[in-house]
Parts: structure tokens; C-alpha cells; sequence
């Protein structure tokens, strides 16, 4: 979480992803509380630096930049989440033919 590009004050609040493992941790939690739902809220959220859409880098004709996930491919968070899904459903014993909500 990174949202000063649009609240400068705010820096105390960032948490690095470092590297995907702050987003593991998340989901290690969820999947261990049996969350019977979980929610990601910042699929596009560039402004606060939360985003797990594809990335790459960008910088905005004011001199923002916004980050990418390097060293890691663009698609980097949505291949996570799959993973995490497709984990949550083997560790509940579901078969392929389920619907998990997405």
C-alpha cells in the first residue's frame, strides 16, 4: 500500500509488497480462517498502489510514477491470485466441476 502519489501526508502508512509476500500472507490468513468468501478490492487501484491488474511501468505527463512488479512479469498478481485459488479449492476438497465465485 502506497498511496502517496495522491495523499503525500501519508507515507507512514505504505507496506511494501515485498516481492508478493506481504499478498501471500493475506491469503495464507484467509484460507486459514476458512473465509467462506474473500474479496480483492484494489484490482485497479493505481493510486494507492494496491493494483494486482497486469502492470507495467508508467509514468504520467505530471512526473508520477507508477510501479510495475519487477523483477516479476506484469501479470505477476493475477497469476497469484489463481494460485491461491486453486490452492483454496484443493484444500477444501473441491472438485473441478464447483463453482468458486471469483
Amino acid at each position: 500500500y502506497n498511496d502517496t502519489l495522491i495523499r503525500p501526508w501519508n507515507g507512514g502508512a505504505t507496506r511494501p509488497r515485498e516481492g508478493g509476500r506481504y499478498y501471500d500472507e493475506m491469503w495464507r490468513a484467509a484460507l486459514d480462517a476458512s473465509a467462506s468468501v474473500v474479496t480483492i478490492t484494489s484490482y485497479n487501484e493505481w493510486g494507492e498502489g494496491t493494483q494486482v491488474e497486469a502492470a507495467r511501468p508508467h509514468v504520467t505527463a505530471a512526473g508520477a510514477a507508477y510501479a510495475d512488479y519487477a523483477p516479476d512479469p506484469g501479470g505477476a498478481y493475477l497469476d497469484r491470485t489463481r494460485e491461491w485459488i486453486l490452492r483454496g479449492r484443493r484444500e477444501r476438497g473441491c472438485t473441478a466441476e464447483e463453482r468458486v465465485e471469483l
